[in-house]
């Protein structure tokens, strides 16, 4: 994982809201990570629910999801 500018991490939370800016600090001091790890990590979990960190997140386009979710919806019909 790339290393951050704990600078950067700082303005990025100056520009959050306050609730939010405060359960990423109570995560981080819950879990003894820093503020910029859990950001990323909550990035990283929001395009990829299974990703763990930014290396193994997966981000495909809303076009190729689109496709996947028809060929799912077609599978699932021929089995009914």
């Amino acid at each position: 994982m790339q290393t951050t500018n704990t600078s950067t991490v700082k303005n990025i939370l100056d520009y959050l809201p306050e609730r939010i800016r405060q359960a990423i600090e109570e995560y981080s001091k819950e879990t003894q990570l820093p503020p910029e790890l859990v950001i990323k990590l909550a990035i990283a979990h929001f395009l990829d629910v299974d990703s763990v960190t930014f290396n193994d997140c997966r981000i495909d386009s809303p076009g190729e999801l689109r496709e996947q979710n028809k060929i799912l919806k077609i599978q699932l019909a021929a089995k009914e």
